[in-house]
């Protein structure tokens, strides 16, 4: 077996953990240091703003999932981009063609199924 054939797979997979990992060491560096700016001034004898923890509770409660039309409309945009890319790879091969333009009718369905689902729930409220 190639080295190429196990280093490729490592390497992709090596990148998407890097940019997940590298996100979240910087996140937590970056609330590591406003809670020592806090915990500086409490030890000073300053008042901490009331503006800065408001702003520091309304960024950390802001994480809401997304609700079904931002879904649908999310996986329809990708179902579609997933079939334009297998047309204009069947310029190319025929059973790319075939075998992305498939794919792409997973997350198109599932962008359909969300957009009904957020339709009824307008209904209904």
């Amino acid at each position: 077996m190639p080295v190429e054939n196990i280093l490729q797979p490592l390497i992709f997979f090596g990148f998407i953990a890097s940019l997940v990992l590298g996100s979240q060491y910087f996140e937590g560096r970056r609330r590591a240091r406003i809670h020592e700016t806090i915990d500086l001034a409490i030890r000073q004898g300053q008042p901490v703003p009331a503006e800065l923890l408001e702003g520091i509770a309304r960024r950390e409660g802001s994480s809401k999932p997304p609700t079904p039309l931002q879904m649908g409309l999310i996986l329809l945009g990708a179902g579609l981009g997933l079939g334009i890319f297998g047309q204009v790879m069947g310029a190319i091969d025929l059973e790319a063609r075939t075998a992305i333009t498939g794919t792409a009718a997973i997350p198109l369905c599932i962008g359909i199924a969300f957009l009904v689902l957020d339709f009824i729930g307008r209904k209904r409220a």
